[in-house]
């Protein structure tokens, strides 16, 4: 069995349970779990993929996992820098193509 497969089928029978009536289904070729939401009093089907990160993903400063990564903004613009062979290269390009 792949790994998560059980968390999955955890997740998708809360799902079941949360929706009751609006649960529509899961395709067996997708494995998309369909519900139906409602908008402006319009049924809406809505589609949920479910995938087991490698990484698990923390809110920063909620302290459920570590958190690695710089999430300060820069204190300047760098505008990214052209180098002699990416110069180069476009050169050849336009001279190719007749530009």
């Amino acid at each position: 069995m792949a790994r998560g497969a059980d968390a999955k089928q955890y997740v998708e029978n809360k799902i079941r349970e949360a929706f009751g009536k609006d649960f529509v289904g899961v395709d067996p070729a997708t494995k998309k779990i369909y519900v139906n939401g409602y908008e402006n009093g319009e049924m809406i089907q809505v589609a949920i993929s479910m995938t087991c990160p490698k990484t698990p993903f923390a809110v920063p400063g909620s302290g459920d996992f570590e958190v690695t990564g710089d999430f300060s903004a820069p204190d300047t613009f760098q505008p990214a820098e052209i180098t002699k062979e990416e110069t180069e290269n476009i050169r050849k390009l336009i001279a190719e193509f007749g530009l």
